[in-house]
């Protein structure tokens, strides 16, 4: 979801001067604003909310009688389901009570009544016999009235246009699906299938989610719009949208000559000013494609329906878009993958649609306009993630505000999908995301983010605990501090001694990352990468001449406080106690270089260990003098991955990270 507030455009100009245009996390955020007074008045928007544990949807079948003037809203809800508990008597589904605005007049299965209480929100069904557990049962709520619109609008009567012609929609993320029709209102709950059928006057184009089955002229001057959707969904990604609409079309062409239809449904005034636009979502379907696999509901459709929201909503099949630009057209779209196909389980983990969308705006940055492009789009994130307070795992989601926070959700979320492809690669990067997408751990499901770490370590062949331990549940991000001194020369090797400090942190109290170290010099630069796992410490890295300067994480791969501070002095910094251990290069891809020192002298044993914990390499000195040592091991056919390297001496055992390319 993405959402535009004018007074965001001037603060987002404000903060950055690279940016064109406004990310589509930017326009999300924003446009909330103006929901905000609604959001406080619904009472499911201030508590945890997981709907009914008893009962599994498995479909949504919405029949819908809708007029504009006077607003109104005739339901029959045919919802089945089955029963998770053994003897089950009764039930609930959610559905607005509040101020009697939805009035429930029968349910009935199988053609007989059954008992129903609607209060609190909740309409409590008896079935007729007790259910046993994975029983199923179909049922049809009969219900009318004029359907709420709280949070960020979920049920709306509008008008657009010079002519304030009429126009209606839906926008239930995360609590409002229950302001309009009965359900389970969770999204851990997907329903395996759906069907919207929508009869208003004729002037309305009504769409919806999947494929238009039809359309039929009523003799009352009515039509009606028949829609199936094939796929698993969540309720929150059922929508309606209706409106004098025009059709434009871009099909998507892929595979061998097979054509998805691409539609967008636009007001009359609208379509001139943003073809432009939307003549750009067939390639933006491609390149998504190619990074997250193919575009996930290829039978039915993917389109857009104008509604009168300020950014846009990931409907699945058919984003509701108040503007067109290519951020918000990339963000919507990849939520189709991100949000619509993998659907976060709670909405504690959100970032995995907001984040995962907000990203692939960068994506979409770099396909068109290469690195620097996305460069400036990860900087532009980086300056609203500094700005994130908490946790990127939510951890109170009664407010909706708070959900849905511009600088953790989304740009941090995106940030840290950035600095985890710093830590893995580019190509192993893309491999995580295609394989997340397609695993049947999730595709077509949900997910929370423990899912997408255990998948990204499969992919990557190695733990990555502390990195989702202090970013996805850690606070802030590092304070870097850097001094460095010039070793000298010796035998024509330069080495330049590094500090790296980090400034106390709470959770976690420092951060765990490789970092890379840019030494400049006159003679050439040399980046190296070191794996910082301690607050304080100190890296002898290698360098090509005399340095003239220290650049630290010159290729913007952590979320850190910026200016770093640089202090060069003329001494040597002190070593750690009570041994010295460096490795060089690090990363390697042949071979490495192992130095370190012994105080003592006596037998001592190199360790090297894979990030399976298995010992692939064991080197012991039974007579080793005191002083300074250097051994060379060759890593030329070890997989990629972070090992482990320990030398064990009578001083103690020392270790250090070793990274393979």
């Amino acid at each position: 979801m993405k959402k535009l507030y004018s007074f965001f455009f001037l603060l987002l100009s404000l903060l950055s001067a690279v940016a064109q245009e406004p990310t589509g996390a930017d326009l999300c955020q924003a446009g909330r604003v103006q929901y905000f007074g609604r959001l406080l008045a619904n009472p499911r928007a201030r508590m945890q909310y997981p709907g009914d544990n008893a009962i599994d949807v498995t479909y949504y079948g919405l029949d819908l009688t809708i007029t504009h003037t006077p607003a109104y809203l005739r339901g029959a809800a045919t919802i089945s389901l089955k029963s998770t508990t053994e003897n089950l008597t009764s039930f609930y589904l959610d559905l607005q009570s509040a101020n009697g605005s939805l009035r429930v007049d029968s349910v009935k299965a199988s053609g007989q009544r059954l008992t129903f209480l609607h209060q609190n929100n909740r309409l409590t069904i008896t079935p007729l016999t007790a259910l046993r557990s994975g029983q199923a049962l179909t049922l049809t709520v009969y219900y009318q009235g004029v359907p709420g619109s709280s949070g960020f609008g979920s049920f709306t009567f509008s008008t657009h246009g010079p002519n304030r012609d009429p126009a209606i929609w839906s926008l239930s993320e995360p609590y409002g699906a229950s302001d309009w029709f009965p359900c389970k209102d969770t999204p851990a709950d997907k329903a395996d299938s759906s069907s919207v059928s929508i009869t208003a006057p004729a002037v309305f184009v009504s769409v919806s989610n999947g494929t238009l089955l039809g359309t039929t002229t009523n003799p009352d001057g009515t039509r009606t719009y028949r829609w199936h959707n094939r796929y698993p969904i969540a309720q929150y990604l059922i929508s309606v949208a209706m409106s004098n609409y025009v059709q434009y079309d871009t099909p998507y062409q892929y595979g061998t000559g097979q054509t998805m239809p691409v539609p967008h449904y636009l007001y009359p005034e609208s379509l001139a000013a943003n073809r432009s636009s939307l003549d750009e979502i067939p390639n933006m379907l491609r390149v998504f494609s190619q990074l997250f696999g193919p575009y996930p509901f290829l039978q039915h459709k993917y389109g857009h329906a104008q509604f009168g929201w300020g950014g846009g909503m990931e409907h699945q099949t058919i984003s509701s878009m108040g503007v067109f630009n290519t951020s918000i057209n990339a963000h919507e779209l990849a939520h189709q993958w991100f949000g619509d196909k993998i659907t976060c389980r709670d909405w504690n983990n959100i970032w995995l649609n907001e984040g995962f969308a907000s990203y692939a705006e960068a994506l979409y940055q770099e396909a068109i306009g290469g690195r620097t492009a996305y460069n400036n789009y990860i900087t532009n994130f980086m300056t609203s993630a500094r700005r994130a307070t908490g946790t990127l795992y939510v951890q109170d989601i009664s407010n909706v505000n708070n959900i849905f926070s511009s600088n953790r959700t989304y740009a941090k979320g995106a940030v840290v999908l950035h600095m985890l492809r710093g830590v893995v690669g580019d190509s192993t990067f893309v491999r995580i995301l295609r394989t997340y997408s397609a695993s049947p751990r999730v595709a077509y499901g949900t997910a929370v983010t423990d899912d997408f770490q255990t998948i990204a370590e499969q992919v990557y062949g190695q733990k990555l605990d502390y990195f989702f331990k202090e970013w996805v549940y850690g606070e802030n991000h590092p304070t870097y501090k850097v001094a460095y001194s010039y070793n000298g020369s010796s035998a024509g090797r330069h080495t330049v001694q590094v500090r790296l400090e980090q400034a106390a942190n709470t959770n976690p109290s420092s951060f765990t990352m490789p970092v890379q170290i840019r030494v400049q010099s006159l003679a050439g630069d040399t980046t190296v990468t070191v794996f910082n796992d301690q607050p304080n410490q100190v890296f002898t890295v290698p360098a090509k001449g005399q340095p003239t300067a220290i650049v630290l994480d010159p290729n913007n791969w952590i979320l850190k406080n910026t200016p770093v501070e640089y202090t060069a002095v003329v001494t040597g910094l002190p070593q750690p106690e009570p041994t010295l251990l460096n490795i060089f290069p690090n990363p390697a891809a042949e071979t490495l270089a192992v130095e370190f020192s012994t105080r003592t002298p006596g037998t001592c044993t190199l360790t090297l260990v894979n990030p399976l914990g298995q010992t692939i390499r064991t080197q012991t000195d039974s007579n080793l003098p005191a002083g300074r040592h250097t051994r060379t091991l060759s890593v030329r056919d070890f997989p990629a991955g972070r090992y482990v390297l320990t030398i064990l001496s009578a001083d103690g055992p020392q270790s250090a990270a070793v990274l393979v390319q």
